[in-house]
């Protein structure tokens, strides 16, 4: 049980790290969607950034070859170019374990966001982890229930870490399941990340985050 609060904490750490969230002008940011917990280092993530930006349409999903037409989809699934990050003595470098001396432990990290604009949005994109809205958005108010589902390729996943408003809710249950009360108005956060053991060579752990955003109106 002790072992299990450790893990839950370290990857809530990964969680509140920053934010990664989609305008309503369909550019992708990172930083705080919480002014009150920014640290100036807000930015537009450039689209050399992002690796790739698949659109759902009319339950299909096609990835958008221009990276910055992102308008006119039920739902955009946005993932970030994956890195390497290693902690050693003298800092942490944004390297692989094998291009560093004197590494102590370092991670792949994944990211990915996913934007529901609408109540078509009901398929999965199928890629890494995954937040799906499982009952209508236009019917989620403050104080209601949004009902996801938490995927690893596109498989239910049990045991991930979901974490709402800069709080850890909980974990998914064996379903995948997790309930979500929306406490506000407006574009919401929710992100979710899971680990697993990395190859060793290039790194301990590979780290997936992913966030969820929905727009709440009233």
């Amino acid at each position: 049980m002790i072992k299990k609060i450790i893990i839950i904490q370290a990857l809530a750490y990964s969680l509140f790290a920053h934010d990664i969230w989609i305008d309503d002008s369909f550019i992708v940011h990172y930083g705080h969607i919480n002014k009150s917990n920014s640290h100036g280092e807000e930015k537009e993530i450039k689209q050399e950034d992002i690796l790739e930006v698949f659109c759902l349409r009319d339950s299909n999903i096609f990835e958008m070859k221009n990276k910055n037409d992102k308008s006119g989809c039920d739902a955009l699934f946005v993932e970030l170019n994956k890195a390497y990050y290693t902690k050693t003595p003298y800092g942490t470098l944004k390297q692989a374990k094998d291009e560093v001396k004197m590494s102590i432990k370092s991670f792949q990290s994944i990211e990915s966001v996913k934007r529901v604009y609408n109540d078509n949005a009901t398929e999965l994109f199928k890629s890494g982890l995954e937040l799906t809205l499982t009952n209508k958005l236009s019917e989620i108010s403050v104080d209601d229930k949004a009902r996801l589902l938490v995927s690893f390729n596109a498989k239910a996943q049990a045991g991930v870490v979901v974490a709402y408003d800069e709080n850890v809710i909980g974990v998914s249950d064996e379903n995948g399941h997790i309930n979500v009360r929306i406490r506000k108005t407006g574009l919401q956060n929710i992100k979710a990340s899971y680990t697993l053991k990395g190859d060793g060579v290039k790194c301990d752990e590979v780290i997936y985050t992913t966030t969820l955003n929905i727009k709440v109106l009233k």
